[in-house]
């Protein structure tokens, strides 16, 4: 339905059209949906997209969790795992 949620929309027995939805994404620890939205939107806007996306939403994530949890390397880069050096 839209790029972060999913829904399912019905209609009850005296024609009431009903949506239930839910988000794509959990939020990383110690984050809300609300801030993964924010950050995905400004992604998307930066972008020049028109709608925020699945993309948007994994790379928000990323950039949460990378402002917000410690690490011992300073490139968080993925690696080569058998280059010698």
């Amino acid at each position: 339905d839209r790029g972060f949620m999913d829904s399912i929309y019905f209609t009850d027995p005296l024609g009431l059209l009903i949506e239930l939805a839910s988000y794509r994404f959990e939020p990383p620890i110690g984050c809300s949906h609300a801030d993964v939205m924010i950050r995905a939107h400004r992604i998307r806007v930066a972008r020049g997209d028109h709608h925020i996306d699945r993309i948007h939403l994994a790379d928000a994530i990323e950039e949460l969790v990378a402002r917000r949890q410690d690490s011992l390397s300073e490139d968080r880069a993925p690696k080569d795992p058998y280059a010698r050096g």
